[in-house]
């Protein structure tokens, strides 16, 4: 569902179901936002993910850890869009809920 995105979510594992379900619930509640799901994290896809950069105003970088992810997507970025992270590091899964109420605010 990138086709018509405004915001896109770069996901990956385990976060990445917590990310389609909250895209779901988010375009049910007219939200435009897409989920690019990332397999292999070496060597990254920038060439996949650069189009859709430039045709978003914002994505989303939910991840388990302290951002190593979002640091790729912002050198592959360079500026085109807005980057916002959701990071946790206590073990916990992101939950659809998060996800969503993020994607409301933005």
């Amino acid at each position: 569902m990138t086709g018509d995105a405004e915001i896109l979510v770069v996901a990956y594992g385990s976060v990445a179901r917590s990310a389609h379900r909250a895209i779901r619930e988010a375009r049910e509640q007219g939200i435009k936002s897409g989920l690019l799901q990332l397999i292999t994290l070496w060597p990254f896809p920038g060439a996949l993910l650069t189009p859709t950069l430039r045709k978003v105003r914002a994505v989303l970088v939910p991840e388990l850890n302290l951002g190593q992810m979002s640091r790729e997507v912002k050198r592959v970025n360079q500026g085109m869009t807005r980057i916002e992270t959701l990071n946790r590091i206590d073990g916990d899964l992101i939950t659809p809920e998060e996800i969503l109420g993020l994607l409301v605010k933005m």
